[in-house]
């Protein structure tokens, strides 16, 4: 039985970030809070000369496997790849990248209401293919996932394996991308792609007019996810670069509602339409520094506890982020230190006000190994 003779690659990554608040109902308001330290520890290499395996640990607040996979990435008929296990799915492009490696330090607010605070990280099998389409290289990625990224958004308690089966099942979701990437210059690049998923989110018992015997029945609610990514880069020198990168979400989804006729309440299915997206820009100058903006827009409230009328199931309530940053990179992968301020400004139209908020964040993040935290 062949085995991989080379040792594999280890990095750890660790992040450490103080904060304060100016939101006067916020219990961190105008102090200094030191949140606890996190960590990254990747370890991966070749398996034999076709294929890889990786893993990642992290932890914040406890330990948890963030990633485990293997993947072929040569030798199969069309020069198909397969990954397999658990991982960062590729429905757009910020979500395949761990939080260091985002020139922001906060995760855009329309993943935070649709994938939930950890991503769209799930257990599953993805093939990926390589398209012929001349000098712009084009692939496809088709995936098939357990689906308990999409249930945490809503779950009661989305730490909870069983809260999540309970409350959808063990029904598959599935997604893809398709991307592009090509120079339109000497010193450019841009990428771009569209994703889509599919599945159901949820069950829910809703009410049978007219059936006293068995008054409710279980139905299955869908959801359906389409995307769209971009990111220009100009790069002129080792010393400059301008990135403008942005990424779009729009919901469709089945959702449970009630009407109230007289003192009867019926519960029914209804749809709704939501999205969500961002765009940032990002300056890099002097090679150590860099400094940018992005702006966020989201239906439903960040923060929410996860039910079948919040976050992703919310289409009444909106949310405004407007974020900007300066970083230090003395060293390119090795050590960054990073300054951020996000205003979000919440848009509640119900008799519920909910105030804005402003939260200053300053962090240090190192890298040893060689998995660097890349600036952009």
């Amino acid at each position: 039985m062949a085995q991989s003779n080379v040792n594999p690659d280890i990095s750890l990554i660790g992040t450490f970030n103080t904060y304060t608040n100016f939101n006067k109902d916020s219990p961190d308001y105008n102090n200094l809070n030191f949140a606890l330290p996190s960590m990254e520890l990747l370890v991966e290499g070749n398996l034999n000369p076709y294929s890889k395996a990786a893993a990642v640990l992290s932890y914040e607040e406890s330990f948890l496997i963030e990633e485990l996979y293997a993947q072929v990435l040569r030798g199969l008929p069309l020069d198909i790849q397969v990954k397999a296990g658990k991982y960062l799915v590729p429905f757009g492009k910020i979500n395949t990248l761990h939080p260091h490696a985002w020139p922001f330090l906060e995760r855009p607010l329309f993943q935070q209401i649709y994938f939930g605070r950890d991503g769209f990280n799930d257990i599953g099998v993805d093939l990926s293919f390589i398209l012929p389409t001349g000098v712009v290289f084009t692939s496809l990625e088709l995936g098939i996932y357990k689906g308990d990224a999409i249930g945490k958004s809503e779950a009661v308690n989305p730490k909870e394996q069983e809260s999540i089966r309970a409350l959808r099942g063990k029904s598959p979701v599935f997604e893809g991308r398709l991307g592009s990437f090509f120079n339109p210059g000497h010193f450019s690049n841009i990428e771009a792609g569209i994703s889509a998923s599919y599945g159901i989110h949820s069950r829910n018992l809703f009410s049978i007019p007219g059936n006293n015997i068995s008054p409710f029945e279980t139905r299955s609610l869908y959801y359906t996810y389409l995307g769209a990514d971009f990111k220009y880069r100009y790069k002129p020198d080792e010393y400059t670069a301008l990135t403008i990168q942005g990424e779009g979400l729009w919901n469709h989804r089945d959702v449970a509602r009630f009407h109230i006729t007289g003192q009867l309440r019926q519960d029914v299915k209804g749809t709704i339409n939501t999205w969500g997206s961002f765009l940032s820009l990002d300056y890099q100058f002097l090679k150590m520094f860099s400094s940018g903006a992005k702006y966020d827009f989201t239906y439903g409230l960040p923060g929410d506890i996860p039910t079948e009328f919040t976050l992703s199931n919310d289409d009444i309530n909106k949310t405004h982020g407007i974020s900007g940053w300066f970083a230090y990179y003395p060293v390119e992968g090795t050590l960054a230190l990073r300054l951020e301020l996000q205003h979000l400004i919440f848009d509640v139209p119900s008799y519920i006000s909910r105030k804005n908020d402003t939260k200053l964040t300053l962090q240090l993040l190192f890298s040893l190994g060689p998995h660097k935290a890349h600036p952009f």
